[in-house]
């Protein structure tokens, strides 16, 4: 068992990390002063400089530190990431949209630290459950006027999802947005119900 990880993998961790500062963007004011453009304006003017930049990533062929040897020639996993990001902040409740960001930033890279350390499998699926499990659980209650029972009963939900979809190994589409999409739709529309 190897306790360091290379740069590469440091660098994902990382960036997967900032993922949780997405929320930051209901910060923003609607209309941004003194010019007329709305929040939703940023939001697209990002999501299009990121595919404008994998899409001259992927037609010069070029990699940088970070980038996964398979992601060499396919779409990235930082650009389903900013797929994610958008969607959840544009398309979802903001009291759903923050606890699935900032679950996929932490939770992710939790769950592929305990897997290259090799940890025993409840270890692997135990905590990564835990930790979004009590960040959902936080962010509701500090968000919502929800009692304990609904928030409970989303975020157990929302974590088992999540967790699970970041299991999967699907080969067209990345965890980084299923991690995001998924959990989100679903906590959205059990939301709606309770």
């Amino acid at each position: 068992m190897v306790l360091w990880m290379d740069q590469s993998a440091a660098v994902r961790r990382f960036v997967h990390c900032l993922v949780a500062l997405a929320p930051l963007y209901y910060l923003l004011p609607a209309e941004v002063p003194g010019i007329p453009i709305r929040r939703w304006h940023l939001l697209i003017a990002f999501f299009a400089a990121i595919l404008l930049f994998e899409a001259v990533r992927l037609r010069k062929g070029f990699t940088f530190l970070g980038l996964r040897p398979h992601e060499r020639n396919s779409i990235a996993s930082f650009a389903w990431a900013a797929s994610g990001i958008t969607v959840a902040l544009w398309l979802l409740p903001m009291e759903i949209a923050t606890p699935v960001l900032v679950g996929m930033g932490f939770v992710d890279p939790l769950a592929g630290e305990l897997r290259r350390l090799d940890k025993a499998l409840s270890v692997q699926a135990f905590l990564p459950l835990l930790a979004y499990l009590l960040i959902c659980i936080a962010a509701l209650l500090a968000m919502t006027e929800e009692g304990l029972g609904p928030v409970l009963i989303v975020s157990c939900m929302g974590a088992i999802v999540a967790v699970g979809v970041e299991r999967l190994d699907l080969p067209i589409v990345d965890d980084d947005f299923m991690m995001v999409i998924v959990p989100g739709s679903l906590m959205t529309a059990l939301w709606l119900v309770i």
